[in-house]
């Protein structure tokens, strides 16, 4: 018997940007478009094409937004350790489990865990507790 095994639909690709097209803009016009792409975090290049295709832009981000955005990511990276410690220790304890042996536990490393568990956790409510002050009006 045999299976077939489904495979993962086809990703559009991105058509090949291979046309160019020129434009005369005044210093201030330049500047303009310049900074509403920096708002949005696009380049200038997919910023002209979304206006001139009246197509979706992305919401520019407060000032307290991107910090926030910053602020979780580093959260995430500190939790993603956190994460894979737990994971080590977890295995080592099954590991000895299963061979009849004392299970031994780094104590200071899960303590160290716990600490980033509790101090991230406390951040995350400062900005959730924060974002939803900006956001009341």
């Amino acid at each position: 018997m045999t299976m077939k095994l489904n495979k993962f639909p086809q990703q559009q690709q991105n058509p090949r940007l291979s046309s160019r097209l020129e434009l005369r803009l005044s210093d201030s016009d330049y500047n303009q478009i310049k900074a509403r792409a920096e708002q949005v975090n696009l380049s200038m290049s997919d910023f002209m094409r979304r206006a001139a295709l009246r197509r979706a832009m992305p919401r520019p981000l407060a000032a307290f937004d991107l910090k926030a955005y910053q602020v979780l990511c580093k959260i995430d990276a500190q939790l993603r350790i956190a994460g894979n410690n737990l994971n080590q220790i977890t295995k080592a304890c099954n590991s000895a489990v299963i061979l009849g042996e004392p299970v031994v536990v780094n104590t200071g490393l899960l303590e160290s865990v716990q600490q980033l568990i509790r101090e991230n956790g406390s951040a995350i409510k400062t900005i959730v507790a924060n974002l939803a002050k900006s956001t009341v009006r």
